[in-house]
C-alpha cells in the first residue's frame, strides 16, 4: 500500500527509457534482440487484426552490442579507410542536393526563359523592356510594356542556387534577374544547364 497519488507498477514503465532498463536477465532471441520485461506493459491499440496480432512484434527490442555499446554512430571511431567512405559518401549527398535544387531551379526558369525567346527582336528595347509593338514600334494603346519578375517566383531554393554558381557576385545576379530579367534569366539559365551537365558528369 502507498500513496493514493503515486503511479502504479506499470504506469512508472513509461517514465524509463530503454537504455536505462537491465536486460541482462531477460530472455534473449539473438545477441542483439531481447524481450522486454514480463511486467513492461505493451502498448494499447486497438485496431490491429488476428492476422497482425499474430505476426506484429511487441516483445522484442534490438539492442547495441560490442562495441556498439560504448559509441554512438555519430561518434564511433573509424579507422582511415572508413573516413574515406564517410568522406565519399557525403560527398555524393552534397553533389545530389545541388544536382537537384539547380534542376529545380532550372525548370523554374525555363518557362521564363521560353516566353522571352518567342518575343521577336522588335519587341526587345534597351535595358530589358519588352513590347507589344508592332514593326512600326506602335504598341497596344500606343503603350509600351515592361517585362518584369514577379518576387514570388524564385524561391529560397532557386535563390541560393543562382547564389550558389556565381559565388561572391551571387547576390549582384539575383538582384539584376529581377531588375532586368530579359537580359539576366537567360545569361542564368545557360549558366545552370552548364553546372548541370558538370555535376552530373562528376556524379558519374
Amino acid at each position: 500500500v502507498g500513496s493514493p497519488n503515486a503511479p502504479n507498477h506499470d504506469d512508472s514503465w513509461h517514465s524509463v527509457p530503454l537504455s536505462e532498463i537491465d536486460f541482462s536477465r531477460c530472455r534473449r532471441c539473438t545477441p542483439s534482440y531481447r524481450a522486454l520485461p514480463r511486467d513492461y506493459p505493451n502498448p494499447p491499440c486497438t485496431e490491429r487484426s488476428e492476422n497482425e496480432i499474430q505476426v506484429l512484434n511487441d516483445t522484442w527490442v534490438s539492442l547495441p552490442v560490442g562495441s556498439e555499446e560504448s559509441y554512438t554512430f555519430r561518434h564511433m571511431r573509424k579507422n582511415q579507410f572508413e573516413e574515406v567512405l564517410f568522406r565519399c559518401e557525403d560527398m555524393r549527398f552534397e553533389i545530389d542536393m545541388c544536382i537537384d535544387s539547380n534542376a529545380a531551379t532550372l525548370q523554374r526558369l525555363t518557362k521564363i526563359y521560353d516566353e522571352l525567346q518567342r518575343l521577336s527582336e522588335t519587341e526587345r528595347v534597351s535595358k530589358g523592356t519588352i513590347t507589344r509593338a508592332d514593326v512600326n514600334g506602335a504598341g497596344l494603346g500606343g503603350k509600351v510594356y515592361q517585362y518584369t519578375l514577379d518576387g514570388r517566383v524564385l524561391g529560397v531554393i532557386h535563390k541560393h542556387t543562382i547564389k550558389r554558381i556565381y559565388g561572391d557576385d551571387g547576390e549582384e545576379m539575383l538582384k539584376l534577374c529581377y531588375k532586368n530579367p530579359a537580359i539576366a534569366i537567360p545569361i542564368v539559365v545557360d549558366r545552370l544547364r552548364q553546372k548541370d551537365k558538370e555535376w552530373r558528369a562528376a556524379k558519374e
